[in-house]
């Protein structure tokens, strides 16, 4: 499978004003037209406001699915522009119900490696200005998610991002998010999903606690 790159993004942490009140978050990134460097932490000229929560390894790179936009701008009949979920990249056709945790891309130079959907919090909502925003993202299962990259290279807009190898526990993205959100205490998924070694280890300890 071919998945195309339409925005790379970046941005380094800002403080900006919301309906709330002031905001510090590298949520606001612009879309880049050159070639950049993906390393194993992130793009260059990408930084994170909370290190505790962000980044690191296993969520070097956040990606969100351009058609999953067409739904939020039906929904709240506003539009959106890339990349209006903070993305690192938006790409088209990719989808949560689709690719499993540990599948493997090749995206210009470099190797990147599925590690866990993203868990989306109060900063979309405060950005937007859109209360129920990361209830609706998680009700939907629309929430993207994060890679690892297992080989360092340079990524230019418009790339394919092609499925190199599929991971053969076949746990899919949109699986994890009904266990997490929805199907919490199901024992038997917890122990499905947790046999998927690519999974990223902060994941890993929540489901962990869950099983009884």
């Amino acid at each position: 499978m071919k998945y195309k790159l339409l925005s790379l993004n970046v941005g380094r942490p800002e403080v900006y004003q919301t309906d709330k009140g002031e905001l510090e978050s590298a949520y606001r990134k612009r879309p880049v037209s050159e070639t950049t460097h993906l390393s194993y932490l992130n793009f260059e000229g990408d930084e994170q406001a909370d290190k505790k929560n962000h980044g690191g390894r296993d969520k070097a790179v956040c990606l969100y699915p351009a058609q999953h936009y067409r739904h939020w701008e039906s929904h709240y009949q506003v539009p959106f522009s890339f990349p209006a979920f903070g993305e690192n990249m938006t790409v088209e056709g990719i989808d949560e119900r689709d690719v499993h945790i540990g599948d493997i891309f090749q995206l210009g130079e470099a190797l990147l490696q599925i590690s866990e959907p993203r868990k989306p919090c109060y900063i979309i909502a405060r950005t937007h200005g859109i209360d129920d925003f990361p209830a609706r993202v998680m009700e939907k299962g629309y929430t993207g998610f994060y890679l690892r990259v297992l080989k360092e290279g340079a990524v230019t807009p418009g790339d394919l991002m092609t499925l190199v190898e599929q991971h053969p526990c076949k746990v899919t993205v949109g699986e994890v998010n009904d266990v997490r959100y929805h199907d919490r205490d199901n024992q038997e998924r917890l122990k499905r999903i947790l046999e998927v070694d690519a999974l990223a280890d902060g994941l890993k300890e929540s489901f962990n606690k869950r099983l009884k």
